[in-house]
């Protein structure tokens, strides 16, 4: 399912992306040295840096995140691949059971070398089918013996970012819960999931017993994670974070970047998410690419390709290179004989019409 591009292509599209005056792609970028201009201004007069966790600046942020996901605690850590496997270590201590059941196309599966399984000793059971969300009877249908934990994605990015109906969803928490079965939610990109359900951010993650949330995905931060969850579940998750090296010195430049993302991007989620599903529906009906979903649900799609991936990544490279717009990443997989682009929609779209880029898609792929 991945894809292999050479490094002279890397090296050509980011140049092109460099030089570019406008990008369909995420949230704009500043320059390393106006960025740390940036997080400086941010900081109010009495702050200081943190120490091994320790300290207002960190721990304010903390609480300020746990209530906004509707918990009692959370953890600032480096990162995702840490957070994750690390909650359902607790998890699994708690029930003294060691199972995981997760989508075929989860992170912990394609991304991480199976390093939940061969760093912290648990075991993976793989459920439902890989291009379509979990669903309650394809949990029933994983043998709950030796299972601890559920992990569900939401949305999923490897599918578009696709998510479940939500009465299913509220079903299967509420088997989970009947089976002493913990419910972890990778929210890596959660900060779009309200609008797409109507809901709030507390009324998702009431459904979870942990949450993971990503800062530089949708909200432009430089790196950085939290852990939210029960107080108890969060003392524990320290101790492991201590264990497992996440506990550094210090991570003020990464909470500074983070606070300033979540207050600046969060608000802008619902008409992301709106604008994604207007401009996915208006590519749909263009020839020579397929949009996955149909009709995007959250505030991002992918477009897939009737390319080889290395072809498309040249034609993608060129165009930015003739034109100074980015319309699309490199793909990031390839499948049944198409290439596969992961289009994220933030500010950098929302700065231009929509009749913009469906002007430059159409020119695009005539270049095909």
């Amino acid at each position: 399912m991945s894809v292999s591009i050479s490094e002279k292509t890397k090296q050509a599209y980011q140049h092109a992306v460099e030089q570019a005056s406008v990008s369909l792609l995420r949230q704009p970028q500043n320059s390393m040295a106006d960025e740390l201009r940036l997080l400086a201004e941010q900081l109010q007069p009495n702050e200081k840096r943190d120490v091994y966790g320790s300290g207002s600046l960190i721990n304010n942020f903390e609480e300020e995140v746990a209530e906004l996901l509707g918990k009692p605690a959370a953890l600032f850590l480096p990162t995702g691949t840490l957070a994750q496997p690390l909650a359902l270590r607790v998890h699994a201590d708690e029930r003294q059971r060691n199972g995981v059941a997760l989508h075929p196309t989860s992170h912990l599966m394609l991304h991480e070398h199976m390093g939940f399984e061969a760093l912290w000793k648990l075991n993976g059971t793989t459920t439902g089918f890989a291009d379509n969300p979990i669903t309650l009877n394809d949990l029933k249908s994983v043998q709950t013996d030796d299972l601890a934990s559920v992990l569900l994605e939401l949305p999923m990015r490897e599918i578009g970012g696709q998510l479940p109906n939500w009465d299913d969803l509220v079903m299967q928490s509420e088997w989970a819960r009947q089976h002493n079965i913990a419910m972890h939610l990778d929210g890596a990109r959660l900060w779009q999931v309200p609008a797409a359900y109507g809901c709030s951010l507390p009324e998702v993650c009431e459904l979870f017993d942990s949450v993971y949330v990503s800062f530089y995905k949708d909200l432009g931060g430089i790196s950085g994670a939290i852990l939210a969850g029960s107080e108890g579940f969060i003392e524990q998750a320290k101790i492991w974070a201590r264990r497992a090296g996440g506990n550094i010195i210090t991570q003020y430049p990464q909470v500074l970047s983070a606070r300033h993302g979540l207050k600046e991007n969060l608000q802008i989620m619902p008409e992301a998410v709106n604008y994604a599903r207007a401009l996915g529906e208006a590519l749909s009906t263009l020839d020579g690419v397929r949009v996955n979903p149909e009709t995007p649900q959250v505030a991002m799609f992918h477009l897939h390709f009737a390319l080889k991936a290395n072809e498309l990544s040249e034609k993608i490279t060129d165009y930015a290179s003739n034109t100074g717009v980015v319309l699309l990443p490199l793909p990031r997989a390839e499948m049944n004989n198409e290439a596969i682009c992961e289009v994220s929609i933030g500010r950098n779209a929302m700065s231009q019409p929509q009749s913009f880029w469906q002007r430059h898609f159409k020119a695009f792929l005539e270049t095909l």
